[in-house]
């Protein structure tokens, strides 16, 4: 508990609860348990209660990011490095402004090809393995994301999803377009927002870096990356339409 609150750039070393270590498999479990549990409530309930649970959703997890920049804001770090632009922050806002526009085809297939793989790979591969496994920021990340996922495969599960080729490439052009922008700002104000320009020791990242050997080949080998677990999840998710979900 000394360390709750301290900001991850300030642990000491040797402190992470490390990449598959008993600790991160009992915050999978748990993570599991979150989304499983949200999944056969939102099923099980009337339609009003769904919109109320997507809602509540949505707004718990702009209220987790506020109460995360304001922790962050009494830290002694640069608060520019932290602003919630990475890749499941824009998740958090796409989800709100789906469950407040009930019926829209803007948003669910995007979130679904889009943001889903993006947070999965934030629980499978998480940033905050360096630190313990009871701080404040390791319970943000598995919390945050466990939401995200639940939110997403919520709707797949009760068909609220519909799949289709052409909606996986406007994924990709949103990507894409998204990417370019944040890489603008990342170069203009030398920060790395959405991993466009460092690993942060993410595992996965790690290894993208070493085949392209960094710079501007990294940042187009992780949208090429993305592209590709894009159409993996697509795949994958199609294929559980067509034998569960028909």
């Amino acid at each position: 508990m000394k360390h709750f609150w301290t900001h991850k750039d300030n642990i000491p070393e040797g402190m992470g609860y490390g990449q598959f270590s008993l600790h991160h498999l009992i915050w999978l479990l748990l993570t599991v348990t979150l989304v499983t549990g949200f999944i056969f409530v939102y099923i099980n309930s009337e339609v009003e209660r769904r919109i109320f649970l997507l809602r509540s959703a949505g707004i718990t997890l702009i209220a987790i990011d506020i109460l995360k920049m304001i922790i962050i804001g009494f830290s002694d770090v640069r608060f520019s490095d932290y602003l919630p632009l990475e890749i499941c922050s824009f998740a958090a806002y796409f989800i709100v402004a789906d469950s407040f526009m009930v019926g829209n085809n803007i948003f669910p297939e995007m979130l679904l090809t889009m943001f889903l793989p993006g947070a999965i790979m934030a629980v499978l591969f998480p940033t905050t393995s360096t630190l313990p496994a009871f701080d404040f920021y390791t319970i943000h990340q598995f919390v945050y994301h466990g939401i995200i996922i639940a939110y997403i495969m919520a709707r797949f599960v009760n068909g609220e999803i519909p799949l289709s080729y052409p909606g996986v490439w406007k994924s990709i052009i949103q990507v894409i377009m998204l990417a370019a922008v944040i890489y603008v700002i990342d170069r203009v104000f030398d920060k790395n927002f959405m991993f466009l320009r460092d690993t942060y020791g993410n595992p996965v990242l790690e290894m993208i870096w070493k085949i392209t050997k960094g710079g501007i080949a990294y940042t187009g080998g992780l949208v090429c990356f993305c592209i590709i677990m894009i159409h993996v999840f697509y795949a994958f998710f199609k294929l559980i339409s067509i034998i569960f979900l028909r």
